[in-house]
C-alpha cells in the first residue's frame, strides 16, 4: 500500500498540514522540521499524490510538445532544450508528432486539452485547417509557444529562426568564395521555411549581380533521394552551376554522393552548401559547410517563455539568427588547386542588417 501523508505526520507526531507545507517549502515550517520530513519521506518511499496536488494547485505540471517529425534528426536538440528546463522545474512532457498531418494535431490538441495541460509548444501544421482550435487555445488563454511555423493567429508568442537570413548567408559565402553560377535544391514550396530560404538565395544573387536562372533551382523534399536525383538534373543544365545551396543538410549529402557517382569532386568540381549543421554535416565524407540554427537554444527559449506565460507573465516574439558554419564542401575557386583544410570547423557569426 502507498504510503501516504497521513503515515508521515503519525510517525513525526505532527499534523498533516504541517507535512504538506514541509513538502511544498512553505516558510512557516522550520528548516529542521523540512528536513526531517523529506528525510522520512524518502525513508518511507513517499511518492506524492500528483492528482491530488493537481486538485489543489489547480494544475497538472504536464506540457504538452507537438512536433511535425519525430523521426528527423533536426528535432532532438530542439527538445533537449525544452526538456532541460522544463524537467527542472518539476514539468513532466507528453511528445506528439504530427507528420505534419494536421488532422493529427487536431486531434492532439483535443488530447491536450482534455488532460488539462498547463501549456503547449508546438511545432504547427502549416494549414488553416485548425485555426478555430489555435483560436480557442488564445481565447481560453492556454499558454501556449509555437516554434518555427506561424500559423496565422494573432496572440501566440512564436520562436523562429530567421531563414531569410540563412538563404543569404549560404549564396553570400559561395558567391565570396568566386562563384557565378549557384544553383538551389530548394525544399518543398508549401514549407514557410523553404520560401525564406529561396527568398534569402535571391536576395544575395540581387545584391551581388549575379545571375539568375529558374532552370537552376529545382523543389525537392527534404531527403537523401531527393538531393541525389536533382543533383544529377542539375548536372544536365547549361551552363552547369559550380555550386549548389541545398535547403537541407539531408538534400547536400544525397547532391555530394550524386557528384562523386558522376565523377565530380567536391568541392574542386562542384561546392555544396548544406543548411541546418545536422550532426551528418560534420562527418560526412566531405564535411559540409553549412546554415546552422540554433536549436538547443530555440527550444530552451520556448520553454522559458512558456513558463513566463503560465506565470502570467507578459512574453514577446523573437526570431533568431542563423549562422555560417564553415567546414570542407565549398572551397574556393580561386584556390580550387588547393586542398580543403581538414581543420576543426569554426563558426561565423552576422547580424540581420536592415
Amino acid at each position: 500500500m502507498a504510503v501516504t501523508i497521513k503515515d508521515l505526520a503519525k510517525s513525526l507526531n505532527v499534523s498533516v498540514s504541517t507535512i504538506s507545507m514541509a513538502l511544498n517549502d512553505n516558510p512557516r515550517v522550520s528548516e529542521k522540521t523540512k528536513k526531517a520530513v523529506h528525510d522520512l519521506a524518502k525513508k518511507m518511499h513517499y511518492h506524492p499524490n500528483l492528482i491530488a496536488r493537481a486538485m489543489v494547485k489547480k494544475r497538472t505540471s504536464l506540457i504538452g510538445l507537438i512536433i511535425s517529425d519525430i523521426m528527423s534528426s533536426f528535432f532532438p536538440q530542439i527538445i533537449q532544450g525544452i526538456e532541460d528546463l522544463l524537467t527542472a522545474q518539476a514539468y513532466s512532457i507528453i511528445v506528439c508528432s504530427t507528420n505534419n498531418d494536421a488532422g493529427r494535431e487536431r486531434d492532439y490538441l483535443r488530447m491536450l486539452r482534455e488532460k488539462r495541460v498547463d501549456g503547449i509548444i508546438a511545432d504547427t501544421v502549416e494549414s488553416d485547417e485548425n485555426k478555430d482550435l489555435w483560436e480557442d487555445i488564445v481565447a481560453r488563454k492556454v499558454p501556449a509557444v509555437t516554434i518555427l511555423n506561424i500559423p496565422p493567429i494573432k496572440g501566440l508568442c512564436n520562436i523562429k529562426v530567421d531563414n531569410i537570413m540563412g538563404g543569404f548567408l549560404a549564396t553570400e559565402h559561395l558567391i565570396k568564395t568566386g562563384h557565378q553560377i549557384i544553383g538551389h535544391l530548394a525544399g518543398p514550396e508549401r514549407f514557410q521555411i523553404s520560401r525564406d530560404r529561396l527568398k534569402g538565395y535571391k536576395m544575395a544573387l540581387k545584391k551581388y549581380n549575379m545571375p539568375s536562372s529558374e532552370n537552376i533551382i529545382l523543389e525537392t523534399t527534404f531527403d537523401w533521394e531527393a538531393g541525389y536525383n536533382n543533383m544529377r538534373l542539375l548536372l544536365q543544365t547549361k551552363p552547369r552551376p559550380t555550386a549548389i545551396f541545398c535547403a537541407g543538410d539531408i538534400i547536400a549529402i544525397g547532391a555530394s554522393y550524386a557528384l562523386r557517382q558522376s565523377g565530380f569532386h567536391v568541392p574542386n568540381d562542384v561546392a555544396i552548401m548544406g543548411y541546418d549543421d545536422l550532426f551528418i554535416a560534420s562527418i560526412a565524407e566531405v564535411p559540409l559547410t553549412t546554415v546552422a540554427q540554433p536549436k538547443y537554444h530555440l527550444g530552451s527559449l520556448a520553454a522559458k517563455k512558456l513558463l513566463s506565460l503560465i506565470n502570467n507573465e507578459k512574453v514577446e516574439s523573437e526570431i533568431l539568427q542563423p549562422t555560417l558554419t564553415i567546414r570542407n564542401s565549398c572551397g574556393s575557386r580561386n584556390y580550387r588547386d588547393k586542398t580543403a583544410p581538414t581543420s576543426a570547423s569554426f563558426t561565423l557569426d552576422y547580424k540581420h542588417k536592415n
